[in-house]
């Protein structure tokens, strides 16, 4: 390792003092420091041996009290958001805070392969009293059934776990461990992946949807001198050569912060879906769109209507890159009135590249839902003025499809005149 590289893992994960929110645990068993040479230098990072049911792990216990606040939110808010997730639960199971388990691990690859293992398991679990972050770190692969024992005596009273992309790569990583440890793989709990509700409401209003990312835009939390999740391999086995355990101190904050953010963002997400949710006018108009579709997939449908009218109302500088969808939407409710007036906004607000879909969309609601063949044979040949004008635009190779839409448009035109008996 280059002196370089080093000097940055130690600046990473040794200096400076951090805020301390929370009560740490560093309790050792009986007689443990003295048997135990590196037992002094876990202990100041807050770890301690335990015992259990497949042997010894370090094991770190850190409080949050319920004022505490991490970015925008309380922990005490998470009593009222937390049973609001209920209506995530696709079974309809009913959510009571203190039954929600949040995990996160720190891994020695990235894949789901025999050689990858999670060295740092943590949890989270939610009282009145506060927040409790524990984690598990194994020290060599001999501890590792110990740690996956002592969290499987957690696991039966919890009925949900918290992840973000947990469901593809935490959960399953933990239960294969199992297997390859031959220790009784745990039932699958109900699961909260965070991620996907992240990237249904943001994945086009943000560059990326890490965690990392979304904390800092949607729950203002800000960390400092962090170490990435990615660094936390090198790390690992930087300890491993160097017996270290100094080394690890950011990798364990890292994990700790990731267990607290999920928390806050379980408090974002019950927000959403409580009564009342949060209020439209802070949202822009890609919020509100991404807002409105979330909810229609949860079938939420009041509230997604709310999101959409939002939209809808707003001016057409904020609003218009959105309106074709919101249309859609108006669509798919037989809301013709609102759809057929965000089409038209679309449609007279067009340039010369605009898609045909606004024109056509106008002449099928004219003609088959208002009735009236005047209207649906001029957007009909509004549609076909745009098509043509696109077509002598139009690179050789490009315009196959063009050309289809537009002998449909003619085929259109020619039914909707024999209806009006009109001749060209």
């Amino acid at each position: 390792m280059s002196g370089r590289l080093r000097e940055r893992l130690g600046r990473l994960t040794g200096s400076g003092e951090r805020s301390k929110p929370a009560e740490e645990s560093a309790s050792a068993e009986p007689g443990a420091a003295s048997q135990e040479p590196e037992a002094a230098d876990w202990a100041k990072l807050g770890f301690a041996l335990r015992s259990g049911p497949g042997g010894v792990c370090l094991t770190r216990d850190v409080r949050y009290g319920a004022s505490h606040r991490h970015g925008r939110f309380a922990v005490s808010e998470f009593a009222s958001a937390g049973a609001a997730l209920t209506r995530l639960d696709p079974a309809g199971r009913v959510v009571e805070p203190e039954k929600l388990l949040f995990l996160d691990t720190e891994t020695t690859g990235l894949g789901q392969g025999a050689g990858n293992v999670p060295f740092l398991i943590g949890i989270g679990w939610w009282t009145s009293d506060g927040f409790t972050v524990r984690q598990w770190l194994i020290r060599h692969p001999g501890e590792e059934a110990a740690m996956l024992a002592m969290l499987s005596e957690k696991l039966p009273a919890f009925t949900h776990l918290v992840t973000y992309n947990g469901r593809t790569f935490d959960w399953p990583l933990v239960k294969n461990r199992y297997v390859l440890q031959r220790l009784a793989v745990p039932k699958d709990p109900a699961h909260f992946d965070f991620l996907y509700p992240s990237r249904s409401l943001w994945r086009t209003t943000m560059p990326s949807v890490r965690l990392g990312a979304v904390e800092e835009a949607k729950l203002g939390v800000f960390r400092e001198d962090d170490v990435p999740g990615s660094m936390a391999p090198a790390l690992y086995f930087q300890y491993l050569a160097e017996r270290d355990c100094s080394v690890l101190e950011g990798v364990v904050r890292h994990n700790e912060t990731d267990i607290v953010t999920l928390l806050t963002l379980a408090i974002h997400f019950g927000t959403l879906l409580r009564d009342g949710g949060v209020p439209l006018d802070g949202l822009s108009a890609a919020e509100l769109l991404r807002l409105g579709l979330w909810y229609e997939r949860l079938s939420f449908e009041s509230e997604a209507c709310g999101a959409i009218d939002a939209l809808a109302g707003r001016p057409a500088e904020e609003a218009a890159p959105h309106w074709h969808e919101a249309a859609a939407f108006y669509k798919r409710r037989k809301r013709w009135e609102d759809a057929i007036r965000l089409w038209r906004a679309v449609a007279e607000g067009g340039r010369l590249w605009s898609a045909l879909d606004p024109y056509v969309e106008l002449a099928i609601a004219y003609e088959h839902r208002l009735k009236d063949a005047d209207a649906a044979l001029y957007w009909t040949d509004e549609a076909m003025r745009t098509a043509e004008r696109r077509l002598s635009l139009s690179r050789a190779g490009d315009d196959g499809k063009l050309r289809e839409q537009l002998a449909e448009l003619r085929k259109r035109k020619e039914r909707l005149a024999r209806k009006r008996g009109a001749l060209f």
